[in-house]
């Protein structure tokens, strides 16, 4: 029986493209087992910022949590429609990280679900945070 693991994602930019942050959670058994946030270089779109934290929790999964069974829990419709073939990705910036996360997935038991922004607090709130947007 593989353990489960439930990753929370989030990005974002302001203005849109523009300075962006990155968040994740990761939770394990109904615990709180990280919680991951910086800041991303250069002038992006909201849309790369979500893939790129997806990009990055996947990454720290694949290291820290080998073999489970991963749940990715994100507000982007967008995000979660592309990596589920429902959408197609137009754009390059975005195909280069989707392919990127797709070689990640691969070797993984992964699934990925929209949630509403208030199931994903945690991550959002890191997300304002490092842009600087809100105190701690």
């Amino acid at each position: 029986m593989r353990d489960k693991v439930v990753v929370r994602t989030d990005g974002g930019s302001n203005p849109n493209p523009g300075r962006a942050g990155i968040a994740f959670t990761i939770e394990k058994d109904g615990k709180l087992k990280c919680a991951y946030c910086e800041v991303v270089e250069g002038k992006i779109t909201n849309n790369e910022a979500e893939y790129i934290a997806l990009f990055k929790a996947l990454d720290f999964v694949s290291k820290n949590f080998p073999d489970s069974e991963i749940l990715v829990l994100s507000d982007s419709q967008l995000m979660v429609r592309q990596m589920k073939g429902e959408y197609r990705v137009r754009s390059k910036n975005l195909l280069k990280i989707k392919r990127d996360v797709d070689e990640l997935i691969e070797k993984m038991n992964f699934k990925i679900e929209w949630n509403g922004r208030n199931e994903n607090k945690l991550a959002d709130h890191l997300v304002r945070l490092v842009r600087g947007e809100i105190d701690v």
